[in-house]
């Protein structure tokens, strides 16, 4: 199916039930199969081996969906501002919504935008994005696609998106780096990483590097505390120092500067990160994005 062909299935898609319901919480949550998602992908089109396991394609590598969630907060503008949010391995949308409580965060910060989680590898350990880490552009595409998927539910009438944050978690790096490098986007004002600084260490360096205005937090265990000391190296020359924070005691106030911020813990696991101190709707309300 060509490009022309696959936006115009999109009003189609509108119309279909969506998934990743959560009836106790306020905004709506819809979960469309996109082009722009990240699979299927040719760097995964005969599936993967990983530590002596082979993960296909049909089953690792097919799923389209892209989470998407819109909270009460949401005023529909001239533009769409954006979250976007990449999993770690192991995981799919809907154990991501519901493990890492990301849309209770998002409603909670108060933040005027969307989030907007797509599937990566479903179920594998494997940091590969698909489209949105190795292609020109993807980012931009699954913006668009999400605008025109939302402007036919009539969520809003905006065709273009305006300030974009990137999170990841864990393995989620290869897609946000991978989205700094390729992704054609120029109004990402965020980056966050939870335990994430496994590569792509001159993406992220070159982005925080390019401009003063550019936010970048990382909050790390001891897994990832090397990687974490490479990204201060290479910001360091361009910047000034970074600050380096301890996670319990991290203020709003300490996290709002736009210096380069590693926050680190020592008593929160890599796989709680994000939801045992509701860190992610702390650091959600530090970043460019308006708050109502």
């Amino acid at each position: 199916m060509n490009r022309r062909a696959a936006l115009a299935t999109i009003a189609a898609v509108a119309a279909t039930p969506t998934l990743a319901r959560a009836d106790a919480l306020p905004g709506r949550t819809f979960a469309p199969s996109l082009p722009s998602a990240p699979f299927p992908h040719a760097s995964r089109a005969n599936g993967h081996d990983y530590d002596k396991v082979h993960y296909a394609a049909a089953t690792a590598y097919a799923d389209s969906t892209v989470g998407i969630y819109v909270p009460t907060t949401f005023s529909a503008g001239k533009s769409v501002d954006a979250i976007v949010h990449f999993h770690g391995w192991n995981n799919h949308v809907d154990e991501v919504f519901r493990r890492y409580r990301l849309r209770e965060q998002v409603e909670a910060s108060g933040v005027n935008a969307i989030l907007i989680v797509p599937q990566g590898p479903k179920d594998a350990p494997d940091s590969n994005d698909g489209k949105l880490e190795l292609d020109q552009g993807g980012l931009a595409r699954l913006l668009a696609d999400v605008v025109a998927y939302l402007n036919a539910r009539g969520v809003t009438s905006a065709t273009t998106t305006g300030r974009v944050v990137l999170t990841a978690h864990s393995g989620g790096y290869g897609g946000a780096g991978g989205s700094l490098a390729l992704g054609g986007v120029d109004t990402i004002t965020d980056v966050i990483l939870f335990d994430s600084a496994y590569g792509y260490f001159d993406a992220f360096a070159a982005w925080a590097n390019a401009s003063p205005s550019h936010h970048f937090l990382s909050l790390f265990t001891n897994d990832t505390a090397y990687g974490n000391t490479i990204l201060m190296a290479k910001m360091q020359p361009a910047r000034a120092n970074p600050n380096v924070l301890d996670a319990g005691t991290m203020t709003l106030a300490q996290l709002q500067t736009r210096t380069p911020t590693f926050a680190v813990t020592t008593d929160v696991v890599h796989d709680e990160l994000m939801q045992k101190h509701d860190w992610y709707e702390l650091f959600l309300k530090s970043t460019a994005l308006e708050r109502r």
